[in-house]
C-alpha cells in the first residue's frame, strides 16, 4: 500500500454526536463533509496520551540539561518536539554535543520508567476495544526500550499488536509532525488510514495523524488548548481522560457508554 502524504486544511468540526454517528456507519455528513470508513485499529501515542509522563520526562529533560525547565516552558515550547531538537535548543554553552545529551537523556528516562502512570480509564478502554475487535497500536516519539518497560511495569504490554517507537530505523528522520509513523502503523497493520483513529495530545502529533488521513481524539493538556488544529472536522473527540471518551467515537458499542465530552 502507497504512503499518501496528503494533507486536509483543517475545517470547523460537525457537533460531537453527528461525527460519534458517523465514525460508527461511515456515513456521508449533510454538509457534504467526509465519508469515514468502519474503525478497524485505535493508534495511541505514549507520552500524555496513553500515559501520563509529561513531568517526568520535564524532570529527566532539566537533569540532562542542567537547567530547570519550567512546565510553561515545557509544554509551549517543548512537547510534541524531538528529545535532539530540543537539547539542542537548551544545552548549556559549554555542555557535550546534544547527540551526547540524548543518549544520557534516553538512559535517564528509561531509570524514571516506574515513576510514569497510565491515563485514568485505561483499563475499561483497552478492555472494550479488545471486545469489540479493534486492533491497537502504539506510535510514538518515545524510545522503544522506554516504551516496553512502562508497558512490561503497567502490565498492559500485550494488548498492543505493534510499537512504532521514535527510535526505529524506518522512521529515522520523519518524526511528527510528518504523517509517516502513523501511515506506517496502518501499513504494518494492514488498514487503511481511514480505519484508524489515533489519540494524540501534541499538536505535532495531532497533524501527523491528520495528515496521514485518520479521525483523531485529542487528550487536553496547555499545549494544544485553543489550538487551530482542533478545529479539524476530522478530531472527533476532545477529552481529559479516558473515562469521558464515549466508545461510540471508537467504533465500539457497549453497556456503560460514557457522556458526550463537549470540545
Amino acid at each position: 500500500m502507497a504512503l499518501q502524504l496528503s494533507y486536509r486544511v483543517p475545517r470547523r468540526r460537525l457537533p460531537l454526536l453527528l461525527l460519534a454517528l458517523r465514525s460508527v456507519h461511515g456515513s456521508t455528513a449533510p454538509d457534504g463533509g467526509r465519508t469515514w470508513a468502519p474503525i478497524r485499529a485505535v493508534l495511541f501515542d505514549f507520552d500524555g496520551s496513553l500515559v501520563q509522563s509529561e513531568e517526568t520526562h520535564r524532570l529527566s529533560f532539566s537533569a540532562v540539561l542542567q537547567r530547570d525547565l519550567d512546565r510553561e516552558t515545557w509544554y509551549t515550547k517543548c512537547v510534541g518536539r524531538r528529545p535532539l531538537s530540543i537539547l539542542s535548543e537548551y544545552r548549556q554553552a559549554d555542555a557535550p554535543p546534544a547527540e551526547e545529551l540524548a543518549a544520557l537523556l534516553k538512559a535517564d528516562a528509561v531509570g524514571r520508567y516506574d515513576q510514569v502512570s497510565a491515563t485514568d480509564g485505561h483499563s475499561a478502554l483497552l478492555d472494550d476495544l479488545d471486545r469489540a475487535g479493534i486492533c491497537m497500536a502504539i506510535v510514538s516519539s518515545g524510545s522503544r526500550e522506554y516504551i516496553t518497560k512502562v508497558l512490561d511495569r503497567l502490565q498492559i504490554a500485550e494488548r498492543f499488536k505493534l510499537i512504532v517507537a521514535g527510535d526505529d530505523t524506518e522512521v529515522e528522520g520523519h518524526h511528527k509532525p510528518d504523517p509517516l509513523p502513523y501511515l506506517l502503523a496502518a501499513r504494518k497493520l494492514g488498514f487503511e488510514p481511514g480505519e484508524c483513529v489515533a489519540i494524540e495530545d501534541s499538536p505535532a502529533g495531532i497533524e501527523s495523524a491528520l495528515r496521514a488521513g485518520m479521525r483523531v481524539v485529542a487528550v487536553r493538556n496547555p499545549a494544544n488548548r485553543e489550538h487551530e488544529l482542533l478545529l479539524d472536522e476530522a478530531v472527533v473527540a476532545t477529552i481529559d481522560d479516558f473515562h469521558g471518551l464515549p466508545r461510540t467515537v471508537l467504533g465500539c458499542v457497549v453497556g456503560h457508554e460514557p457522556p458526550l465530552t463537549a470540545a
